[in-house]
């Protein structure tokens, strides 16, 4: 009898792969693409992680040296559904290769490139490929030349084979998992409150049970929605009033039971802190014990009833989920509001004439664009920043409140914009020769983003167009699902092509400012007349082309600070302005019963910088009113024609302190101070008055040698725009 060796080692080894035969074009260099689809991959599932790390090991080995290797690491949560405008990385990759910088790929497996459902970056890539005569390695498995008509249909095939395990595997256990919920068991996924999971439970005997003291909260969400006539507004204030809505489960409880919420976490418990969520919730008919089980052949869901116990009677949710989505359980419309409610007549939507519309950003918060088209209101459009975080397309601080941090008339600021262009144009008369001089140093023969995108639109065009002819025009008439099956191919291609065009619309912010505007270099040279003679939409592509990034952030209730990046070739530096804005400051803050006392006894004897500090939340005009209210007056003499009082009357000591806060050295705090003094006397009410803080000569290239623009090196170092 044969005895059997046991081999017993004191580390395991790593996976060496047989690259013997393997050669590459060692001209141009190797990259290496990592990829993992699900997000939080990299921690999760590190091993995955770290198997594709290996192949930088590989590409070493294949190459026989550790230079001229690029990673191109797509990190986690990167689908590879997803085209090359939405993945950067590979996009590079793309560019790398058609610019004879990469002649050979290394990748884990062939699905870290591509899952393509309609095949459109496949092609895009092979046909790359086989004009670069590009190899793909996928270490242990197999290596594809695409200069080979074998390899290259190899690849199509397990392209074919990466999406279908989308389609096949994936869909299987979708399917196991409906099964499992038509038997009343819990499925996997998120449940609304108050259903939870017992723990004790066999996993594959689960289902979804109430948790009794989430129960009546749950209950009263609905009515409170219901006897408040379906009023979102009022059950968002509701939510928002209480410390939370499902108080955190003891800790006996989160051992019996799984509470598999998506809520907010407060701090005593769960909530919700979104519109969407509330919505949501209101019409979520598993809290009547339905279980979801699939979708039918029109794309309408199938619920299944009675799976698990109901938590909402339907008497409560079926009015609350047809007030949400307009429609009850049974297909029946939902017009409880169809004769109290009165349609609103909508402005005519008409194009901004706010230069900065869309480009203005700010610190404080999302800059948006307002109009009000009363007849009494002189000032038609502003910019507004409000705090918060972005929700249903504007920033809010609460579920539906929302909180300006600054609101400014949008054609002041669009001039004192345009003004210090004109002022640097008249200024430096060599400004346009300059930047066409830059732009046409960029031009070059190697294939941009900009050819990457127009190959995707027309590889986009060309599928729209086979789509529609196979509808409109078949060789044979089409069974219904075969159909139904184009025409969803077809919805997502002129999607597909929707977005690409979008972001090919922002990438023409890159280019030559003469192929997007005619005569750009001419209107710029002669910009303080020939400006006004370009359209609105002409005018915000000149501002963009011009500008690289213009930021307005509020210092205090009066004072704002503006911050331009010009564009290389128009300034040194950037350029930095104080701006006052002549509003009135609220005139709602109450005066407490302190400080009425201690305007007694301060008004008639104290200067009017105590004063002010004083009283640092009031303005100067609040001040004096509030002690003509109470009947007090100055004991305070004149001296000569002396100013007893130095400040304006609309400024405050908050202002006062901001300003100085914004420089370091005493000299040039009180010079800060005397600047926002001037400009707020020189401020009419609804204007604003800029002060810019460096002069023409000190930001302007007029005085510099032409070698610095064009990226010769400086004495000291410094800055070289030609880089």
């Amino acid at each position: 009898m044969t005895s059997v060796a046991i081999k017993i080692l004191q580390s395991a080894q790593e996976t060496e792969y047989d690259l013997t035969g393997i050669s590459v074009d060692l001209s141009r260099k190797t990259g290496v693409l990592i990829r993992q689809s699900r997000k939080k991959s990299g921690k999760n599932h590190y091993e995955g992680r770290l198997r594709q790390e290996k192949m930088i090991n590989v590409a070493m080995a294949v190459r026989g040296d550790e230079d001229d290797i690029v990673l191109y690491d797509e990190g986690a949560g990167i689908s590879g559904t997803k085209g090359y405008d939405e993945r950067p990385k590979l996009s590079k990759l793309y560019l790398d290769i058609a610019n004879d910088v990469i002649g050979s790929v290394v990748v884990a497996r062939g699905d870290r490139l591509f899952r393509d459902k309609h095949f459109r970056n496949v092609s895009m890539f092979t046909e790359l490929a086989e004009k670069k005569k590009l190899k793909l390695i996928v270490p242990g498995r197999t290596v594809y030349d695409f200069t080979k008509t074998k390899d290259l249909q190899a690849f199509q095939k397990e392209m074919q084979d990466a999406y279908n395990y989308l389609t096949t595997q994936i869909l299987y256990l979708n399917e196991t998992r409906q099964q499992k919920v038509q038997r009343g068991l819990y499925g996997g996924g998120h449940l609304p409150a108050p259903y939870a999971i017992d723990r004790a439970a066999w996993k594959d005997e689960q289902r979804p049970i109430i948790y009794r003291p989430w129960l009546d909260t749950s209950i009263e969400i609905f009515r409170q929605f219901i006897d408040n006539d379906f009023s979102l507004a009022y059950i968002a204030r509701y939510i928002e009033s209480r410390p939370c809505l499902f108080p955190y489960p003891s800790a006996e409880d989160l051992q019996k039971y799984n509470f598999p919420t998506i809520m907010t976490k407060a701090k005593e418990g769960y909530t919700f802190t979104s519109l969407d969520s509330i919505k949501h919730y209101l019409s979520n008919l598993t809290l009547a014990g339905y279980a979801k089980i699939g979708k039918d052949e029109l794309g309408n869901e199938i619920l299944l009833a009675g799976v698990f116990e109901a938590a909402v009677p339907m008497d409560l949710l079926a009015p609350s989920y047809a007030a949400i989505t307009g429609h009850y359980p049974d297909g029946n419309p939902f017009d409880r509001w169809k004769d109290s409610r009165r349609s609103r007549k909508h402005t005519k939507q008409w194009e901004s004439d706010a230069v900065l519309h869309g480009f203005l950003k700010s610190d404080d918060g999302a800059v948006s664009f307002s109009i009000d088209n009363s007849i009494n209101k002189t000032v038609k459009s502003r910019y507004a920043c409000y705090q918060g975080a972005e929700m249903y397309g504007s920033n809010r601080i609460g579920i539906l409140q929302t909180k300006a941090a600054w609101s400014i008339p949008c054609k002041e600021l669009d001039d004192i914009v345009l003004n210090r262009l004109c002022d640097l144009v008249l200024y430096d008369s060599e400004i346009s020769n300059r930047i066409k001089s830059f732009w046409e140093s960029q031009k070059t023969d190697l294939v941009g983003e900009s050819q990457l995108l127009k190959t995707q639109i027309e590889k986009a065009e060309a599928q729209i167009k086979h789509l529609d002819n196979l509808l409109t025009n078949p060789a044979r008439p089409l069974s219904k699902q075969t159909e139904g099956r184009y025409i969803t191919q077809l919805a997502e291609a002129e999607f597909s092509l929707e977005n690409l065009l979008k972001k090919q619309k922002t990438q023409s912010e890159k280019e030559d400012p003469e192929r997007v505007i005619p005569n750009f270099y001419y209107v710029l040279s002669h910009l303080p007349v020939e400006y006004k003679k370009l359209d609105t939409e002409q005018q915000k592509k000149m501002i963009r082309k011009v500008i690289r990034e213009i930021k307005l952030n509020i210092v205090s209730s009066h004072l704002l600070l503006l911050h331009i990046e010009w564009e290389a070739g128009i300034a040194l530096h950037p350029d930095v302005a104080l701006i006052w804005r002549g509003t009135m400051p609220n005139t709602n803050d109450a005066w407490t019963p302190e400080e009425d006392a201690l305007l007694f006894s301060l008004y008639p004897v104290a200067s009017q910088t105590e004063l002010m500090s004083a009283f640092p939340r009031f303005s100067w005009y609040r001040i004096c009113d509030r002690a003509i209210e109470h009947g007090i007056r100055r004991a305070i003499p004149r001296q000569g024609r002396a100013h007893v009082n130095v400040y304006h009357r609309t400024m405050s000591w908050q202002d006062l302190e901001s300003v100085a806060n914004l420089v370091d050295e005493p000299e040039q705090k009180e010079r800060m101070q005397e600047i926002a003094n001037e400009l707020a006397k020189s401020t009419l009410r609804g204007e604003l008055s800029a002060h810019w803080w460096l002069p023409l000569d000190e930001i302007s290239y007029l005085d510099i040698d032409e070698g610095y623009f064009n990226g010769d090196s400086n004495p000291d170092g410094s800055h070289r725009p030609g880089e």
